[in-house]
């Protein structure tokens, strides 16, 4: 299964940021709508909030929206990169013109299919408007352009020696799912339907041919699913690196506001920090970590070996 190399886009996309950023000339999160809307104006001009423009108004939903945002990313457990807080707001997003379009470089197309003509347009166009719709009714979080699916909370100890609570993410699944969903299993069960058909469940079937055809299928489809929905291995943001951390393994990444480890790498598709990153993988919906690494690998044994059974079941029964 070939890589997906996740490329960083072009340093115009991006708005570098440090702890100590003054993020006046941007947005700041301490900045108001109201003060966002009078820095768009040059000095003797009169405020469109003077003259008469509503709360209410395209300016004014575009620069709270944008407020919401950057406070999100910044107040953010996890080290994720600067998206809609909501898969409802990734709604309004793509359906609102007003709205600033400075996340442009995070996730499969964030203006969808307007790019039709680049020669860079992602071949998943449109999986994260899918998502915005469906998860934004069915009320599941997200995390960067993850979907959490369940999550939970656990008692840790901080470093303060203080017991705390914290956010465990049980299930998640990648903004490729609906390659998963509607590509990738739908493929794997009517290639395994036509064997089973042709050459398992026929007279006089063979048991030894059945019991491997039944544990190569079993094997690939729970591989898939524990590779697609088990948590990557999404990184907690670090405002400062670990104690005791002599080494310098801990880097500064202004793309997520926190100190990634070596090894730890953020992928542009899930706009996530992915410790162990490996490839992003649209035929399994997500990212490949370390906590999933291991899935995958089973996975790809069990799909070439699947495929290598079924063409034989197939081709020796049209024979």
């Amino acid at each position: 299964m070939p890589k997906k190399n996740v490329n960083d886009p072009p340093k115009s996309e991006l708005k570098p940021l440090t702890a100590d950023t003054d993020l006046s000339s941007d947005l700041s999160a301490n900045e108001t709508p109201s003060q966002f809307i009078d820095s768009c104006n040059p000095k003797g001009q009169t405020s469109p909030l003077d003259s008469g423009i509503s709360q209410s108004s395209p300016l004014s939903i575009a620069a709270t929206a944008r407020v919401n945002r950057v406070n999100h990313w910044r107040n953010h457990e996890f080290a994720v990169g600067l998206v809609e807080p909501t898969w409802a707001d990734e709604i309004n997003r793509s359906t609102h013109s007003d709205y600033d379009s400075d996340t442009e470089a995070n996730g499969p197309n964030r203006e969808c299919c307007s790019d039709a003509g680049n020669k860079e347009m992602d071949p998943t166009c449109g999986c994260l408007a899918i998502t915005g719709h469906v998860c934004g009714k069915l009320g599941y979080r997200r995390i960067g352009n993850m979907v959490v699916l369940r999550e939970g909370y656990e008692e840790i100890v901080n470093s303060k020696g203080e017991h705390v609570r914290r956010r465990k993410i049980s299930m998640v699944v990648g903004p490729y799912w609906p390659m998963l969903v509607f590509v990738t299993y739908p493929l794997i069960l009517f290639v395994s339907f036509c064997a089973a058909v042709k050459g398992v469940f026929i007279v006089n079937f063979n048991p030894l041919v059945v019991c491997s055809w039944t544990i190569l299928t079993t094997g690939l489809v729970v591989s898939l699913f524990f590779t697609s929905c088990t948590d990557p291995g999404i990184l907690r943001k670090h405002e400062e690196p670990p104690k005791g951390d002599s080494s310098g393994r801990w880097r500064w990444n202004d793309r997520v506001q926190s100190y990634v480890p070596t090894g730890a790498v953020y992928d542009i598709d899930c706009a996530v920090v992915v410790e162990g990153f490996d490839h992003t993988c649209p035929w399994t919906g997500t990212a490949i970590g370390k906590n999933n690494m291991i899935y995958f690998q089973a996975f790809i044994f069990f799909l070439f070996s699947s495929l290598i059974l079924d063409v034989i079941l197939i081709t020796s029964a049209s024979i």
